[in-house]
């Protein structure tokens, strides 16, 4: 069969060669069409996490997965490292605020039981009414402030989304109003699926994942002035000062 083909192809591009110039050659491949013609799924899925960093700011929102455990978040993020949102799981919720001098946590009873469950009970009991409800403050430099800053680290939020490999591209649908393609990939676990703005910056707007650790993240908020301003007053509690 395969010394039938090239006799076929032969006489076909003559035959297109001779009625280009009047009708066009239908053997040609046709126009792409839809969002982003001219790019493969995983190009887009890349160009839209670059157009992310790109921001000045943006909020993150939506459930994820640590350490086997499900928590949720939702922090405006600046490019400068200001930061400010709140996150929970089952082990309890807590505000976060950081701005270029200092980091501010203020955690329910349920989050600091759960840091402190080796304590002493009765430590832990003193530790937790002192704390509890009230913002603690430390300097942005200490160790356990840069842990923190890690949730406001722009950079460090997009890195599961670099290098996209494999996404396809399907139907265009709406998130929160805005006109998005939908680009699919399936993994080892099931299947990431990346909804891109289709009109002005192409933005991510959203990315979830199934499989044993689902998750759902959604973008918003684009360039829009994080507000880190540091809390004052009795409510806050130096953690210089304590000892």
């Amino acid at each position: 069969m395969r010394t039938l083909r090239r006799p076929v192809t032969t006489t076909a591009a003559l035959a297109c060669a001779a009625g280009l110039a009047l009708t066009g050659c239908s053997l040609l491949k046709p126009a792409a069409s839809g969002p982003f013609p001219d790019m493969t799924g995983s190009q887009v899925a890349n160009k839209s996490v670059t157009a992310l960093r790109g921001t000045n700011s943006l909020t993150v929102s939506g459930n994820v997965w640590d350490a086997g455990k499900e928590m949720k978040l939702n922090m405006a993020v600046s490019k400068g490292g200001d930061c400010k949102g709140t996150i929970s799981s089952q082990d309890g919720s807590f505000e976060l605020i950081r701005n270029a001098d200092s980091v501010f946590i203020k955690a329910d009873e349920p989050f600091y039981r759960a840091q402190m469950k080796d304590l002493p009970k009765e430590q832990a009991d003193a530790a937790v009414k002192m704390l509890a409800g009230h913002w603690l403050k430390s300097k942005a430099t200490d160790q356990d402030s840069k842990e923190l800053s890690s949730l406001c680290d722009l950079n460090e939020l997009l890195k599961e989304f670099d290098k996209s490999e494999g996404a396809e591209k399907g139907k265009v649908t709406t998130e929160r109003g805005q006109e998005a393609l939908t680009l699919t990939t399936k993994t080892n676990d099931g299947t990431e699926t990346l909804l891109v703005a289709t009109k002005g910056e192409p933005y991510l707007l959203k990315a979830t994942n199934t499989g044993k650790e689902p998750s759902e993240i959604s973008f918003s908020g684009f360039n829009e002035p994080v507000k880190a301003d540091a809390p004052t007053g009795k409510d806050v509690i130096d953690a210089d000062k304590m000892g």
